[in-house]
């Protein structure tokens, strides 16, 4: 053993001596011959520490000396790459082709270069190539680049056979088995994504990230009961694994169990005490609570953190705008706005401000804005026309026949419904709210929410309630 480590020691040495001389060399630009072994190793320290132009001058000068010497030539190729020059380092490597055609490194280089110039069926072919003549233990990584290329063309059933034909041949580890889950996400198949990931924790209960990655997959089919439970055994296996109690706090949030998502938002922070998007959180909690004034103080570290955090400003702007400083709220919102442009919600809030401050021209204009970007948005379609029906009931309905995208939604009926009986077309405002409770009872029952004057409307309350005794006795 002492033995090996000496002999270690002295090819370390060695090796140091030689890259110690070729600086030297190439501060003097006077190059000498270098045995390949030591040209090899000068090369990879240089490639390691990115220092490409000295790299690219070492390895042609070596090749005066050792034109055939394929390794050289692939990390020549490799070189050229890295600084851009694909087609000539593609060239190279076809060359070397035809002389090793079944050298591995030669095969997955020329598949890189096909991916890098987007040249996808080419990157396929040589990467099923080296597939094929790959050890066992290096298919498992060329088996994820194949998948990953064909998955760029959106193939991903392709992708799926590659990467379980390795999967049933023995050969798995959690990043062949997220790329699988992840392509079973990508066409819909999400119960054999979360197989995947079930599948792999039986052979390896204590891969955290497996729990994780399983988790979220739970967490984007909206199960979040079970993306609670794998997050759980994640945070067990590993309790400083950030990620993971970041998005169990967020399911908890999610299952609007707000207490509990801020324990674990807590525990963020004690593991990393200036994390924006954690304070963002806490802030969407807090104002949960109804305690705007924590909501804010949450919401104003994060944009002190991360000033380009569009969704903190906007839970600023609206916890100003609750607390009633709307010209604050303005100002805030004009921030997110600037940040992110094409989102709806934060148009909204900048519209609700605006009308809290009596700026009806701007409000206006916000909420047209929005009501473009968002024309499904159940929220922004309510807010929107609720302003207008302040301004004047006949403009509701002038914005519902200049804007198609508001025909045919059942929100838009059930504000017309107001609408109509507010003008005295009681007849109208009836057939648009039996509409409405035929399709959505609850939208039905959110008319007396948004708009509580028609509470006294006793036709409206006494077709809900039989509405409601109609369908009782239906389950009966």
């Amino acid at each position: 053993m002492f033995e090996e480590e000496n002999e270690d020691d002295w090819l370390n040495n060695d090796y140091q001596r030689s890259l110690a001389i070729f600086d030297q060399m190439y501060a003097n630009n006077e190059y000498k011959y270098i045995d390949s072994d030591d040209v090899e190793y000068i090369l990879d320290q240089l490639l390691i520490s990115n220092q490409l132009k000295k790299a690219q001058w070492a390895a042609e000068q070596a090749l005066y000396h050792f034109p055939n010497n394929s390794s050289i030539i692939i990390r020549l190729a490799q070189i050229l790459s890295l600084t851009g020059d694909v087609n000539t380092a593609l060239k190279k490597l076809l060359s070397l082709e035809q002389i090793e055609p079944n050298n591995l490194d030669v095969l997955l280089s020329i598949a890189t270069c096909y991916s890098q110039l987007k040249h996808s069926i080419q990157s396929i072919k040589y990467f099923r190539k080296a597939l094929e003549i790959a050890s066992s233990e290096e298919q498992v990584d060329i088996a994820i680049d194949l998948a990953m290329e064909l998955e760029s063309t959106d193939d991903y059933k392709s992708a799926i056979k590659v990467l379980s034909r390795t999967i049933e041949v023995g050969h798995v580890n959690d990043l062949l088995v997220y790329e699988l889950a992840h392509c079973y996400e990508k066409i819909g198949d999400n119960e054999n994504a979360v197989k995947s990931y079930l599948d792999y924790i039986d052979e390896d209960p204590y891969s955290y990230t497996t729990w994780y990655n399983l988790g979220n997959t739970y967490s984007k089919i909206d199960n979040t009961e079970k993306a609670i439970w794998a997050y759980e055994y994640a945070i067990l296996i590993q309790d400083d694994f950030v990620p993971a109690l970041y998005n169990i706090a967020n399911a908890y949030l999610d299952a609007n169990k707000i207490e509990e998502a801020l324990e674990y938002y807590k525990k963020c922070l004690a593991l990393d005490k200036n994390d924006p998007m954690v304070f963002c959180s806490m802030g969407e909690c807090y104002e949960e609570l109804d305690l705007y004034e924590k909501a804010y103080e949450m919401y104003n570290k994060s944009t002190v953190l991360l000033p380009q955090l569009a969704d903190a400003w906007l839970g600023k702007g609206i916890m100003s705008d609750m607390l009633g400083n709307h010209a604050k709220a303005v100002q805030e919102l004009l921030v997110a706005v600037d940040l992110e442009p094409e989102k709806a919600e934060i148009w909204r809030s900048l519209a609700n401000a605006y009308e809290n401050k009596e700026q009806n021209e701007q409000a206006l204009s916000s909420y047209e804005k929005a009501i473009q970007l968002e024309p499904n948005n159940k929220e922004i379609i309510i807010d929107y026309l609720s302003f207008l029906a302040g301004q004047s009931i006949e403009s509701v309905f002038d914005a519902v026949s200049d804007h198609k995208d508001l025909r045919d939604n059942l929100v838009v009926t059930m504000v017309l419904c107001y609408c109509n009986w507010m003008l005295g077309n009681h007849t109208e405002a009836m057939l648009n709210f039996d509409e409405v409770l035929e399709n959505d009872a609850n939208l039905a029952k959110s008319l007396f929410l948004h708009f509580p004057e028609m509470k006294n409307a006793t036709y409206f309350v006494d077709r809900m309630q039989e509405f409601d005794e109609r369908k009782d006795n239906e389950k009966f």
